[in-house]
């Protein structure tokens, strides 16, 4: 969930939650093609299945950034119900819809591309974290880092159709993985960009496994 690849011209968005920045990195160069600042320590990213807008979840302040990917700027925030920790993504097949867990909220967030508006929540249970939809796009994985389970959600119907219990630890689950991420070549030049990231690499791989060290 630390970077996404735009599958449209190939490059790797990588967060900098220090500095609230993303880095645009351009494919197999391991250079840096722009800055963008997004704000609120950014947790994930999402794009448009062609790749004209990328979708950053900034947790501390309760938005997600919508950015045009052939501008490298900023176009504007969407603004999450009060409360709301955005951390993981998601984006239809389509593009038409925009999925981001909301943490403590306990929710996953609904929006429309088109409005750039929440369309709708749907309740998942303790602290929603990673999600991931299945191939066909009709079921919603969120692992939820307080319960230790998955939760497995209807899209159409909008609703929790079950919970999968997962080896039980410390915070319990935080990620789910996606069958289809394909590595970055660009990911390994990329993490010396934000100061201080490979400590704050160690403590997030800490935090994965406890789940207990970030906010969300």
């Amino acid at each position: 969930g630390g970077m996404g690849v735009n599958a449209d011209d190939g490059e790797g968005y990588v967060k900098c939650e220090e500095k609230g920045e993303v880095f645009a990195i351009v494919p197999g160069e391991q250079r840096v093609a722009a800055k963008i600042d997004t704000g609120g320590r950014p947790r994930s990213v999402a794009f448009l299945p062609d790749g004209s807008r990328a979708y950053v979840a900034c947790e501390n302040s309760g938005s997600v950034a919508v950015v045009d990917t052939a501008a490298h700027k900023l176009v504007t925030k969407i603004q999450l119900p009060e409360g709301s920790l955005p951390m993981g993504s998601a984006i239809s097949a389509d593009g038409k819809e925009l999925f981001i867990s909301t943490g403590r909220k306990n929710t996953v967030a609904v929006i429309d591309t088109k409005t750039n508006a929440v369309s709708a929540t749907i309740a998942v249970g303790t602290r929603a974290w990673g999600i991931a939809l299945s191939p066909d796009g009709s079921k919603l994985y969120s692992a939820k880092g307080a319960s230790d389970a998955i939760s497995v959600l209807d899209v159409t119907a909008r609703q929790e159709l079950k919970r999968i219990k997962v080896g039980s630890g410390q915070g319990g689950p935080t990620t789910v993985n996606h069958p289809q991420v394909i590595p970055n070549p660009a990911h390994a030049g990329a993490r010396e960009l934000c100061p201080s990231h490979r400590d704050r690499q160690h403590t997030h791989d800490r935090g994965a496994r406890s789940a207990g060290t970030g906010a969300g």
